[in-house]
């Protein structure tokens, strides 16, 4: 079994140094009130030492007047001693972490510890070489052999261009609502947003197609530990109702097993999944523990920063948590795809869901 971390497993998909230098996770807040910067970088070190995965402080806390264009405009090396960086803009606080020992999940976490500091040592983080049941691989191969054979691509963009683009607009969906929709659905919120998106797909697929799902993979005793504990979920997928999607997701879920496994159990999956390979549609809704008092920050459209944990061989699509728990749809793509064609996805991905939304019972 290649024993090399999920983190820097990824790293060498990424693309390359520079690539490596912007693969971080992000974590914006609007604190109660404008913070004493010398105190919030004690506390801000503090943290670090309670999740060593982190690397050693100090932390690097610069004042700047926009969080978001200083951001933009460093660089955050995967070998720097410390791979947590944070900027205030009055009371606004964004966090930076390298994504290859963080993700969204640990982002809220670090936020929390800002708001509400904590005490004595964190939980343990390993890194994606710790045991793990031979049996239940073993178990799950035959499935995920099954499921990765065959595996349909999108069809082709027809543009000549090379390089990837991103999209971003509110998506009209909170929080909330979808887990309204889903109740009535019988079913669960990231159900029925898994199966507006597969029915938006429609055009791109050929029928069938396999979507890889991003999970945030942790059991319960890792809830409140920072690291990459994300995980890569494959749901083949047929005629896209709720209850069929649900039904593929669940079997799917129940044979989960770390992406880095499936990885050495399958040998079809590196290939499917590297830099090069099919194009794929991804999907993630973005899984952060509960927030409540946490006023989170909108990240902006052409941040740069960021972006999906596998290579965009053709596009990732995903919901991200904003104020108010309203839901931002990003999407970014291979621009083989061309603009137009990608903004028509987004609008069958909002079009889909309210169909869904006005009779949930038959959808």
């Amino acid at each position: 079994m290649d024993d090399q971390p999920f983190g820097q497993r990824i790293l060498s998909w990424v693309g390359g140094p520079a690539d490596a230098d912007r693969f971080v996770a992000l974590g914006g807040v609007r604190l109660p009130a404008e913070p004493d910067p010398a105190a919030l970088r004690r506390s801000l070190d503090a943290i670090v030492a309670r999740h060593p995965v982190l690397g050693e402080g100090p932390v690097a806390l610069r004042t700047v007047d926009d969080v978001w264009a200083a951001a933009a405009a460093g660089r955050y090396p995967p070998d720097a001693p410390c791979l947590l960086w944070a900027y205030l803009a009055g009371a606004e606080l964004l966090l930076v972490a390298h994504h290859t020992v963080s993700d969204p999940w640990s982002m809220r976490l670090l936020v929390r510890e800002v708001l509400k500091p904590g005490s004595g040592p964190a939980p343990s983080y390993h890194d994606g070489t710790a045991p793990y049941p031979a049996r239940r691989v073993a178990r799950s191969a035959p499935f995920w052999n099954a499921m990765l054979t065959d595996v349909p691509a999108l069809v082709a963009g027809t543009d000549d261009r090379a390089g990837t683009a991103e999209i971003r607009q509110p998506s009209g969906i909170t929080q909330e609502h979808a887990a309204a929709v889903a109740r009535v659905a019988r079913s669960t919120p990231f159900v029925v947003l898994l199966t507006a998106f597969a029915r938006a797909l429609g055009p791109l697929c050929h029928g069938e197609t396999v979507v890889p799902v991003l999970t945030h993979g942790r059991r319960r005793s890792e809830w409140d530990t920072v690291g990459l504990y994300m995980n890569v979920l494959p749901v083949r997928l047929g005629t896209p109702t709720v209850g069929s999607v649900h039904r593929a997701f669940a079997e799917a879920y129940a044979n989960e097993i770390p992406f880095p496994l499936l990885l050495d159990a399958v040998p079809q999956a590196d290939a499917l999944f590297a830099a090069g390979g099919p194009s794929l549609a991804q999907f993630e809704v973005i899984q952060v523990p509960d927030g409540a008092g946490i006023e989170p920050l909108t990240i902006p459209p052409g941040l740069g920063l960021g972006g999906p944990l596998l290579p965009v061989n053709g596009l990732a699509f995903w919901l991200e948590l904003g104020a108010g728990g309203a839901y931002t749809a990003c999407l970014r793509y291979r621009r083989s795809y061309g603009e137009p064609e990608m903004r028509a996805l987004m609008r069958r991905f909002v079009e889909r869901w309210e169909e869904i939304d006005a009779d949930p019972a038959r959808a």
